[in-house]
């Protein structure tokens, strides 16, 4: 019987398996290679994870509450000048050469159970509504186009940043033009 050592290993854990799945998806890691880095051995994990899809559930859950955390501190007036914030607070993690973690996650679909899938599903329903809100408000505002579908350019939107953070660990230049040429097509310029 393991005994009580007053550490937080269930929070180490997810911190680890945050930074792995960001760094390397679902599958570029094991229970080991978690044990390893937070200095417990793997039994210790498994008395708080079953299994690694119970994990990914918790660590995904996790990553959704917080991005949307730092999504309701962008406080621009303008909608046009949110959606702007918003399309660089996603490509963060390209700084440190790491994927959106429900991105790098979904790579790793087939392994995950329903309650991972659910989180990972809600977090990008989540982003694509808050992206069609905001558009929704730059078309009355003026700053976008009449005729812009807001649901089509939401999706978009999110899959382009999504994809410049695939890209991003391909070049040399970190700072991504998607967020800008985005919004400059949906401007009609």
């Amino acid at each position: 019987m393991a005994r009580p050592t007053g550490r937080d290993i269930r929070g180490a854990t997810i911190n680890a398996a945050t930074a792995a799945i960001k760094s390397s998806g679902v599958t570029g890691f094991s229970y080991g290679d978690l044990a390893e880095r937070i200095g417990v051995r793997a039994p210790s994990i498994h008395h708080h994870f079953r299994h690694k899809h119970d994990l990914v559930a918790e660590t995904t859950a996790r990553y959704r509450d917080s991005f949307r955390s730092s999504v309701s501190q962008i406080d621009d007036v303008r909608a046009l000048d949110r959606l702007r914030r918003y399309g660089e607070l996603f490509l963060e993690p390209a700084e440190d050469d790491e994927l959106c973690l429900c991105g790098a996650a979904v790579a790793g679909w087939d392994d995950l159970n329903s309650k991972a899938r659910a989180e990972i599903t809600g977090f990008f329903a989540d982003e694509i509504n808050w992206v069609r809100a905001q558009v929704a408000e730059a078309v009355l505002d003026g700053d976008l186009r009449v005729d812009l579908d807001a649901r089509a350019f939401a999706t978009s939107f999110v899959a382009a940043l999504e994809g410049a953070l695939l890209l991003a660990r391909t070049q040399g230049d970190k700072r991504s033009p998607v967020p800008g040429l985005m919004i400059d097509l949906a401007r009609g310029s």
